[in-house]
């Protein structure tokens, strides 16, 4: 079931896929510098 059906709370069902995609975010620029530089660095730029 769902969050907001199992705690009675609609807030949390709202809550849950901001937070989700706000991480999603976040670990696709980590992802994307990281990468970046290990690029940089095999290419020897």
């Amino acid at each position: 079931m769902k969050d907001c059906c199992n705690t009675g709370n609609s807030k949390a069902q709202i809550k849950n896929p901001l937070k989700k995609w706000f991480n999603y975010i976040i670990y696709t620029v980590i992802a994307v510098v990281v990468l970046g530089a290990l690029v940089l660095k095999l290419t020897g730029n």
